[in-house]
């Protein structure tokens, strides 16, 4: 029999949205965003849930990941003007007048009807004289903030695509002119970038954003002479306001001059002024390597409400991920015999994350190898397409997936490739080979053909026509 007093614990957003409401009516903020959330999270796509959401956001001092939000929503919605209110209304409850004043121009621009132009004169006690000019300010405001969402959002195609689409005359500005060289920079477009850059500084040799990128260029285009006359630059001219100490202290993170970058960024942290998701991942990592760890864990814990970030991304499992490559450098990768030298390239590439690798001095040592392991560095880290060392790598990852890791097994297989290869040079079937050169070495492995045969997807057929041309060897 049914009991029917038994309330189903499966809620609908709807009455997780009333219960928030109710909530936020009695003051009971913390738990207002606890149940809001609920209700956003059962129905992302429903506007009246994400406004509420979002205010109570605000409300509990996550003001800035409420922003991100919403700026997130109105770029997956084609830009639906109704988002700039929202804004507006955020910023309102932040106490940042600034914007939410220029958010509200904006809507009121769109959706003039509503009257909310007039609420915001009375609100803030304005009288606007000029009232053209104060729409191509909040133009202009409204454009950094969409171009900066999708920039951080890896999406930097679409944040030039966008700047593009912002009328003549404010691309032409100083601002956007360092925009679109940024955006062109990142696509590596570097050509484009230049003189877009050399414009900037020709006008300007002060202009700390024209500087940084132009330091970060000379970087990636390996003119180290004068990446090294900007980067002294950078770091000896003082930056003049908020959003210059900003940019600096984000290109001083990136090139790993971490005091420096503390030193800039903190202070905007503790100010308030700009909390979003890079100014977090640059204190992160910041201050973790200037040895402040429960604060890196903290900017890094924070930063998960703008955009989740898997944690072996993290300074510390960076770090982990460098000692163990520096790790693998110092047991094979001096070694005389070649072939342990291309075992410890691919365990280093297997290391994750991959990025740990950048900057480390195993790169000095890679440049004095010989030009076939530089092959492998090539084809491991960028992509080059390899016969030779391509087949030798497909059984490696062969053996790797199926979890056959140790160094004995490993480097046999690299040792029975090359003497293959020297007999045969062209042998299309490298599982039947794989398979056959592990039961032939089996390390003190009981395996059988049947067993390898279904492990590498072949046939006992092709396994024994593999294991005969390995005895021939």
């Amino acid at each position: 029999m049914t009991d029917k007093k038994v309330i189903s614990l499966d809620q609908n957003g709807e009455h997780y949205y009333r219960q928030g409401i109710k909530k936020r009516q009695q003051n009971n903020k913390k738990e207002a965003l606890r149940l809001l959330k609920k209700a956003h999270d059962k129905n992302p796509n429903n506007m009246d849930y994400l406004s509420e959401y979002v205010y109570v956001m605000a409300e509990n001092g996550f003001g800035n990941e409420a922003e991100h939000l919403i700026i997130e929503a109105f770029v997956k919605d084609d830009f639906d003007t109704e988002y700039f209110y929202i804004l507006s209304q955020i910023n309102i409850i932040k106490h940042d007048a600034n914007k939410a004043f220029l958010y509200g121009v904006q809507y009121s621009t769109y959706r003039p009807e509503t009257g909310y132009g007039d609420t915001l004169e009375e609100m803030f006690d304005v009288e606007v004289d000029d009232e053209e000019e104060l729409e191509k300010e909040a133009e202009r405001f409204i454009g950094q903030q969409i171009f900066q969402h999708l920039f951080m959002n890896a999406k930097v195609g679409e944040s030039l695509t966008y700047l593009d689409s912002l009328p003549v005359e404010i691309q032409g500005e100083r601002e956007f002119r360092n925009l679109k060289a940024m955006a062109y920079l990142f696509l590596n477009k570097f050509e484009e970038a230049e003189t877009l850059l050399e414009q900037l500084l020709e006008d300007d040799q002060t202009d700390m954003h024209a500087l940084s990128h132009m330091t970060l260029l000379h970087y990636h285009t390996e003119r180290f002479d004068k990446y090294d006359a900007y980067l002294k630059k950078l770091e000896v001219v003082e930056p003049l306001d908020d959003d210059a100490r900003f940019k600096v202290g984000l290109v001083l993170n990136f090139l790993q001059k971490y005091e420096h970058s503390y030193k800039l960024l903190f202070p905007l942290y503790k100010k308030q002024k700009i909390i979003n998701f890079q100014l977090l991942h640059a204190l992160s990592f910041s201050s973790y390597y200037l040895g402040k760890h429960e604060e890196s864990e903290m900017y890094w814990t924070r930063m998960q409400n703008f955009h989740p970030v898997d944690e072996q991304f993290s300074p510390w499992k960076k770090q982990e991920a460098a000692e163990e490559i520096l790790e693998l450098e110092k047991m094979y990768l001096h070694d005389e015999d070649q072939h342990k030298r291309l075992l410890a390239l691919y365990l280093i590439s297997k290391v994750e994350p991959r990025e740990a690798i950048i900057g480390l001095s195993i790169w000095d040592h890679i440049e004095e190898l010989d030009d076939y392991e530089k092959l492998y560095v090539t084809f491991l880290f960028q992509g080059l397409k390899l016969v030779r060392l391509g087949r030798m790598h497909i059984g490696l990852e062969l053996l790797y997936d199926q979890s056959f890791r140790d160094e004995e097994t490993l480097l046999m297989w690299i040792n029975v490739f090359h003497d293959l290869y020297e007999k045969h040079k062209e042998f299309d079937d490298i599982e039947s080979h794989t398979a056959a050169a592990l039961y032939l070495y089996p390390a003190g492995r009981k395996l059988t053909k049947k067993g390898l045969a279904e492990m590498f997807n072949t046939t006992v057929y092709r396994l024994n026509k593999a294991i005969d041309r390995i005895k021939q060897i």
